[in-house]
């Protein structure tokens, strides 16, 4: 009986350690993380981006900025709980015909987004439940 005890006591500690590692690996940070785009949603269809196109979340500043592909960009936000808004989206104006496509996808649906999610290292915007953009944490 008392090994049974001690089996039983080593499984739930090993079990609760486990999810203690999966929690912390997976708890990547809106701020003070380089977001690369990866993957622009439209209409149940995804465009892969290759391109240099990222965003950083300033929490102090209540902005957020960075590349399009081409062009710098920057905005104010507001995050409360997981809920995002984009405002005053502002970029500089070069044209960069390779891959002017993503970069207007990609702000035309930044300014769409009003909810965000993080798993893993990946962070996720939605306008409701459809999904917009996908970024990787670098």
């Amino acid at each position: 009986m008392k090994l049974y005890f001690i089996c039983i006591t080593l499984v739930i500690f090993t079990s609760s350690c486990k999810s203690s590692k999966e929690i912390n690996r997976s708890s990547t940070s809106l701020y003070n993380t380089k977001w690369s785009l990866k993957k622009i949603h439209d209409n149940n269809n995804e465009e892969i981006v290759n391109t240099k196109a990222f965003i950083r979340f300033d929490k102090e500043k209540g902005s957020a900025g960075g590349n399009g592909s081409c062009n710098s960009f920057g905005s104010s936000t507001t995050i409360n709980a997981n809920e995002v808004s984009f405002k005053n989206i502002f970029s500089t104006k070069m044209y960069c015909e390779a891959v002017q496509k993503i970069e207007t996808g990609f702000f035309n649906r930044l300014e769409n987004a009003n909810r965000f999610g993080i798993k893993d290292k990946t962070l996720s915007l939605y306008h409701g439940k459809e999904l917009l953009l996908e970024f990787s944490a670098e």
